[in-house]
């Protein structure tokens, strides 16, 4: 009974680290909020504004605000949370045998199992009412790269596979740390299709962690990920089953080639 209460705390101290990840986003967008709120009200009466937020003006509106300020918005979260999951990270780096050539192993990983997902996943779109997160987006394509391309995945990888999976690993075998950062890492993209994604990627992602001994690893090939989808994604949409296909060909005769590259790397 003893050691089950330390092993739940043990996860729940994990735990508080994905919390200030997310909780650290939304604070930083509500302040946001709060202030297009501010500005809005104006000299509406309180039950008067309140009716207003429930209009399609108003939903509108505030995401033209949000979106206008996305740039902002993701500087602000960069500067104030990347210094403290890096702070954590730093006691778990160690000696890395990861060099310039070894870039193309997460980028080709990136760029393949990107494709296949997406291409897969847009092709059955009727049967699984899936909606891309990229399609949905309405911020121009050099926002969406700097912000979920680049960013993004650089305080996702220090979060998971930087801070997350190093501690899980001080009390849990190998692999259990692996299933369990996989598991919160997808819990925390919400949709069904989306975790079930994210806990795949998750083992590759943490693979080449391990592989190289650095979150640059990671961090590259999730950039890909997220980079690849939103360049393709105006020719996956259109439908065009000849360019589809050749996508599909293209990326497995890319993993094909990488499983060459990887039993050559060192």
């Amino acid at each position: 009974m003893k050691n089950n209460t330390g092993y739940i705390k043990n996860i729940i101290k994990v735990l508080v680290w994905p919390i200030i990840f997310i909780m650290g986003q939304f604070l930083i967008q509500y302040i946001f909020v709060a202030i297009f709120n501010y500005n809005e009200k104006n000299n509406m009466s309180t039950s008067k504004f309140i009716d207003y937020m429930s209009t399609a003006e108003y939903q509108n509106k505030l995401t033209e605000y949000i979106n206008s300020r996305a740039l902002i918005i993701i500087a602000i979260t960069m500067v104030i949370l990347l210094p403290i999951f890096y702070t954590v990270y730093k006691k778990y780096k160690t000696k890395s045998n990861f060099k310039f050539k070894n870039l193309i192993v997460p980028i080709l990983f990136g760029i393949s199992i990107s494709l296949i997902y997406n291409i897969v996943l847009f092709s059955l779109n009727n049967v699984v009412g899936f909606t891309n997160e990229f399609q949905a987006s309405s911020l121009p394509l050099y926002v969406q790269i700097i912000t979920s391309g680049i960013l993004g995945p650089i305080l996702e990888e220090l979060t998971f596979r930087g801070v997350v999976y190093n501690k899980l690993k001080e009390f849990n075998k190998p692999m259990t740390a692996i299933i369990l950062c996989s598991v919160i890492f997808g819990i925390l993209h919400v949709d069904i299709i989306n975790a079930i994604y994210a806990f795949g990627v998750s083992f590759i992602l943490i693979y080449l962690y391990e592989k190289y001994k650095t979150i640059i690893a990671p961090i590259i090939m999730h950039i890909s990920l997220n980079v690849t989808i939103m360049l393709a994604y105006s020719l996956i949409v259109r439908n065009i089953l000849i360019v589809n296909i050749s996508l599909i060909i293209v990326s497995v005769i890319i993993l094909l080639i990488l499983k060459k590259i990887i039993k050559k790397d060192v």
